[in-house]
């Protein structure tokens, strides 16, 4: 991913989350340049979070990690809190199913990985999923969900 890439793709996440008054917390396990996008464009948060990104790109599917930070974060976030969560996605079409299993094996990561429930997840832990949406060729979700 390009650093521009990485700008835009912050500021469609901002967009997702919607208009927030207060601080944002940004969560990003697997580290990387999107999550350094996001905290340049959102800083850190002081005090209670009024909305939340969550961002697993990079890190593995570790299911027990996943939840437990989510947990954590949905007893920060105020009620009816927004939060948006970045994962790896599978595209439907065959070759660009190909091309993202070749960036994610470039990055140490099984193809399986795109193959995550981050929706699902997301509701079983007790948030309302609102909207998916796919980007960068389908090789992205970005939940919207709230607490």
């Amino acid at each position: 991913m390009n650093p521009g890439a990485d700008e835009r793709l912050a500021a469609d996440c901002c967009e997702l989350l919607g208009c927030v008054s207060g601080s944002i917390a940004v969560r990003a396990p697997g580290g990387g340049r999107l999550a350094a996008a996001l905290v340049a464009r959102l800083g850190t948060p002081a005090g209670r979070p009024a909305g939340a990104i969550v961002v697993f790109v990079g890190a593995p599917a570790e299911p027990a990690g996943r939840q437990a930070l989510l947990a954590r974060l949905r007893a920060e976030l105020s009620p009816a809190a927004p939060l948006v969560l970045v994962d790896h996605n599978q595209p439907r079409r065959w070759w660009a199913r190909a091309l993202a299993a070749l960036r994610l094996a470039a990055g140490g990561l099984p193809p399986a990985r795109a193959r995550y429930p981050a929706a699902r997840e997301l509701v079983a832990l007790g948030f309302t999923v609102e909207c998916l949406r796919l980007a960068r060729g389908e090789r992205l979700q970005l939940v919207r969900a709230r607490r």
